[in-house]
């Protein structure tokens, strides 16, 4: 009698564990690697946030232009929240490190890397003017590390600060629109047509089919703590839409 309770009380216990194993939450892991280097041999780094069983991946770039530097604090504020169930974010603090450190809009060799994608390139130019776009597409290491990037994990949504024309750019069909809308709305900025030649939304919305890269422009200078909020609130909104 005893024995045949120890085993009846034996498998309830594993089949209680097995049950609280299968229920237990999904552990959210992040992970901090370089995916590639400047042209003065300045790191750019990821971070990755999200789930093992996350499916939709959202890419969010603070800077890419070096005088440009609010939306690092995105960046930050997303790297402390809690991560969402079901995506995967990836963030960028900066795509241009040595325009960051120095202060200027260009990269190490004076070229705007938001003109060097391939899509529409078109020369314009020389070294250090505003919009110098290299001497031909994917010039510089940071564009060739951020296009490697995109093509390998092929965000369903990837976001890029800039400033300060104070908008958001419409780009793509009527589902881009509608995410692009629901930002908008959340941070209180316009949405309008921007075309840029050699933008890396441009390659990225032509090169991938799934995808929806636009632009934010920010206001200019610092941006206030309940600013930085409501942004980082905006994309884990749209994170949530297609999901």
């Amino acid at each position: 009698m005893g024995s045949s309770m120890a085993r009846s009380t034996s498998l309830v216990l594993s089949a209680v564990l097995a049950v609280s194993v299968l229920a237990s939450p999904v552990v959210a892991e992040t992970k901090r690697y370089k995916i590639g280097r400047s042209v003065d041999g300045r790191p750019i780094r990821v971070v990755e946030r999200g789930h093992s069983s996350s499916s939709t991946k959202v890419l969010v770039v603070g800077t890419i232009h070096g005088n440009e530097r609010a939306g690092v604090a995105v960046i930050k504020r997303l790297r402390r929240t809690r991560a969402l169930k079901g995506i995967h974010l990836f963030l960028i603090r900066t795509a241009n490190p040595d325009g960051t450190r120095a202060g200027t809009r260009q990269n190490g060799r004076g070229v705007d890397l938001n003109r060097n994608f391939k899509h529409r390139w078109k020369a314009i130019g020389e070294r250090w003017d505003t919009y110098y776009s290299g001497p031909r597409p994917w010039s510089e290491p940071e564009t060739r590390a951020i296009r490697d990037f995109v093509l390998d994990v092929q965000p369903r949504i990837t976001i890029y600060y800039h400033q300060a024309m104070s908008l958001v750019t419409k780009i793509g069909g009527r589902k881009d629109r509608r995410i692009q809308r629901r930002y908008a709305r959340i941070v209180d900025l316009p949405l309008r047509k921007l075309w840029r030649p050699g933008t890396a939304t441009r390659w990225q919305n032509k090169r991938l089919g799934r995808t929806t890269p636009f632009v934010v422009e920010l206001p200019g200078g610092a941006m206030s703590s309940q600013e930085v909020r409501r942004h980082a609130r905006a994309v884990r909104t749209i994170a949530r839409m297609v999901r």
